[in-house]
């Protein structure tokens, strides 16, 4: 049985030049070097964010929030995970992809590479599916992230199930 998410990307998202990625008050990542982030409690395109797939978040995550993601040395890439989330909600991420570096910074859900271009908003159910992204080179990747807290119920509703005939 394979599941897929009916509607992930959102090509040239019409508000992707309304979010401006922080300046200031990174934290660096203690396990992989050439990665950091900055996290904010919200923000005023977060509802809208969600919106675009469909989804209407009960709350912020509230451990990561709504973040911008900062990759700048050669190499660097966010390891393969699954994220947590409370019982009965999934922690789901809006990401814009705010620069891309010219090689690598794509995002892998479920071992499939997405590629995206700059302004593209995409879906990760970041607890329900392996998440990571390709090692950057020749530049830095910045993505903002919409997090938030989605009832499975609504999450049901994008998945598309189909069966594997190969018995």
């Amino acid at each position: 049985m394979f599941v897929r998410v009916k509607q992930r990307l959102i090509k040239s998202w019409s508000y992707a030049n309304q979010v401006a990625p922080a300046t200031t008050g990174f934290i660096n990542n203690p396990v992989s070097l050439g990665r950091r982030f900055a996290a904010q409690d919200s923000h005023p395109l977060w509802s809208k964010a969600f919106s675009e797939f469909g989804l209407t978040p009960v709350s912020v995550e509230p451990v990561y929030k709504c973040f911008t993601g900062n990759h700048f040395i050669d190499g660097t890439f966010t390891h393969k995970h699954i994220d947590r989330a409370p019982e009965g909600l999934v922690h789901t991420r809006c990401n814009l992809m705010i620069k891309k570096p010219p090689i690598g910074g794509d995002p892998i859900l479920d071992d499939e590479v997405m590629h995206v271009e700059e302004g593209d908003l995409w879906l990760c159910l970041a607890s329900m599916e392996y998440h990571a992204s390709t090692p950057i080179q020749g530049g830095e990747r910045i993505i903002f992230s919409f997090g938030g807290l989605v009832p499975k119920e609504q999450i049901n509703n994008l998945l598309c199930i189909t069966q594997n005939d190969s018995n």
